[in-house]
């Protein structure tokens, strides 16, 4: 019965340092959340008396019925396509 020592010299691969922790100064932005309105689409029309529809926004030429424009101080704007509509001096007031 003979013993024998074995020696192994192993190398670590991708032996780097391990980096430290960032301290942040600032919070975190907090992220925009959407409001719900409830029932938002009684904004959008209005029934007469006698029972007809009327559209209370105007509608975007390119997308069709069913898409309004957004009301901007100076321009109507759609949601959907992006295209934009300049208000005239007259409609303004």
């Amino acid at each position: 019965h003979k013993e024998f020592t074995l020696h192994l010299v192993l190398r670590l691969l991708a032996g780097g340092k391990k980096r430290k922790k960032k301290v942040y100064t600032k919070p975190k932005k907090e992220k925009h959340k959407r409001k719900k309105v409830k029932l938002a689409i009684l904004r959008y029309y209005k029934v007469n008396e006698d029972g007809t529809i009327k559209r209370l926004r105007k509608e975007c030429p390119m997308c069709g019925a069913g898409i309004f424009f957004a009301i901007h101080y100076d321009r109507y704007h759609c949601g959907k396509c992006g295209s934009r509509m300049e208000f005239n001096k007259e409609e303004k007031a």
